[in-house]
């Protein structure tokens, strides 16, 4: 299953920064998604390069095509319904996630809590409940916990073992999200991640959707010297299951190891645990 160990989750936390210059020259080296947001920049004036204001006002018409494109990426995006067997559909990838965030042990009202979550019709929706800290914190796991009062202002060269295992934990259940995205939509999710840079083995970057308070753990902000900014763990794990999923198919395996998907640990949805799924079924 690929799940990452506390030193790979450390490697993956470095800060990274991605030019926009090179994503206007040559499209094929960079594939954020987000798009609108540096198209609402644009349009406001607030790039200071040229080329690079241009070529997002040039292409202001086309810019809910091209961002409905590129957001197929995005964790909101619907159309890539997650069908785990003996479970309800969930409708994009962040209900799952936002439901995975709840510890069973906290009581009964764990469940309701995740039918909630389940029943909101968008990702935004789904995220918006999950990270309502007045209602929700106090069911979430202790990593999350953690990360949210313990580690939220914490530099990374701060942390103390018991930190990274919890920052691996949360990044290990992401990357349990993301194998069951593609794995409940093999033919339609490969197709979008072997679009977005898999010859080149390019960088996938999101950008984060919250100007006033992004989150540059999961995503990037625009700098004002028109790069992308931030940890980008999610487009780093987006590029890591493009990466696996395409070697695999290129070793013509008759059975794809990435689409067998086994929990890293003991989730429970609805009052069931969460068992193996073998997606090459």
């Amino acid at each position: 299953m690929h799940y990452l160990s506390v030193d790979e989750v450390k490697e993956l936390c470095q800060t990274s920064t991605y030019s926009l210059k090179n994503f206007i020259s040559n499209p094929k080296t960079l594939f954020p998604y987000h798009l609108e947001k540096l198209f609402d920049e644009a349009e406001k004036g607030r790039i200071s390069s040229d080329d690079i204001q241009s070529y997002f006002r040039l292409n202001q018409t086309k810019k809910s095509t091209i961002s409905k494109e590129v957001n197929q990426l995005s964790n909101l995006s619907e159309g890539f319904p997650i069908k785990i067997p003996k479970f309800p559909h969930f409708r994009t990838a962040e209900h799952l996630y936002q439901c995975l965030k709840l510890d069973l042990s906290k009581g009964q009202e764990v469940f309701e809590k995740q039918l909630i979550i389940i029943d909101q019709t968008s990702g935004e929706g789904a995220k918006l409940i999950g990270d309502r800290k007045e209602e929700m914190r106090s069911y979430w796991y202790p990593s999350w916990l953690m990360n949210d009062w313990e580690m939220r202002d914490l530099p990374f060269n701060s942390y103390k073992e018991k930190h990274w295992e919890a920052k691996t934990e949360i990044v290990n259940t992401m990357w349990f999200v993301l194998l069951h995205k593609l794995g409940s939509n093999r033919k339609e999710f490969a197709r979008v991640l072997l679009k977005s840079g898999a010859v080149h083995q390019s960088p996938i970057v999101e950008i984060a959707n919250n100007k006033r308070n992004p989150d540059l753990f999961w995503g990037t902000k625009l700098e004002r010297n028109n790069t992308l900014r931030g940890v980008n763990m999610m487009g780093k794990l987006l590029g890591r299951l493009r990466d696996m999923y395409r070697l695999e198919l290129l070793l013509k395996k008759p059975s794809m190891d990435i689409l067998k998907v086994a929990p890293p640990k003991t989730y429970t949805l609805i009052g069931s645990e969460v068992a193996f799924v073998d997606y090459n079924d």
